[in-house]
């Protein structure tokens, strides 16, 4: 099995034809012009290898347009294989065995790629478990966000000691809740910097009202050094004092 490109087939092909088709006109000329006593005989064999090149033609031609057949068939088979891929009903590789060895080499790779994906949903459930634990033993106020600036997560510290439901928090943008946020400035900021510093009245529901409170803002990258999430500290004044100040310069 070895796979070529469809301009290669074609190129190929007319190469083949046209040297088929030199070979036997230029045998029948030099057949017909040799002179030999029998002219008969030799006109009978002229004819004959031209027509053996006219088979030959024909076979090679019937090869060629069985292989685009062929071809055609695997690209439909493929075709079959992503749109029962998109609809969550491909399994086991049932439409790949029609393909033969090249399906069987497709189906190992699914295999091995299957096995990365499982051993990263691990990873990822593992991560998530990890982070969940940690917020809940945390004895830091904080909520994690993610990269537009939504509250995906929050410690269960900070729902004890400020008296914070969930569900005042959860699936909220930080620029909500804290009135001198601004999204696109702290997502810049936080790009260049190791942290911000924010000082700024907490907005929410169950509140009264707004609450001032001092924010240190850590912003948590990817491999590509790409802001992912980031972690919003409520720290006490004595505490907030501590960090050199990294502050964005918001305007309401």
């Amino acid at each position: 099995m070895f796979l070529i490109s469809k301009f290669r087939i074609y190129l190929l092909f007319i190469f083949a034809v046209v040297a088929f088709l030199v070979i036997g006109i230029h045998g029948y000329l030099t057949f017909s012009e040799i002179e030999f006593a029998d002219t008969l005989s030799l006109k009978y064999f002229a004819e004959n290898f031209i027509y053996y090149i006219i088979v030959l033609l024909i076979i090679l031609t019937i090869l060629f347009i069985s292989m685009l057949v062929k071809s055609k068939n695997i690209f439909r088979e493929l075709e079959k294989v992503i749109e029962l891929s998109r609809q969550g009903k491909y399994s086991s590789g049932t439409q790949l065995k029609k393909l033969g060895r090249l399906g069987e080499k497709i189906i190992e790779i699914n295999t091995h790629l299957d096995s990365l994906n499982e051993m990263k949903s691990l990873k990822i459930s593992s991560m998530s478990n990890l982070v969940n634990f940690l917020l809940e033993k945390s004895e830091i106020p904080m909520l994690l966000l993610d990269a537009q600036g939504m509250i995906i997560k929050i410690s269960q510290y900070l729902v004890e000691q400020m008296g914070i439901g969930e569900k005042d928090l959860i699936n909220e943008y930080a620029e909500n809740i804290f009135d001198k946020f601004n999204y696109s400035i702290v997502m810049i900021e936080l790009r260049k910097s190791k942290y911000i510093t924010l000082q700024s009245p907490l907005m929410v529901e169950s509140f009264e009202k707004p609450i001032d409170v001092n924010i240190v803002i850590f912003p948590i990258m990817n491999y590509k050094n790409e802001l992912s999430n980031s972690i919003c500290t409520i720290i006490k004044k004595e505490k907030f004092s501590k960090y050199k100040v990294v502050e964005q310069e918001v305007k309401s």
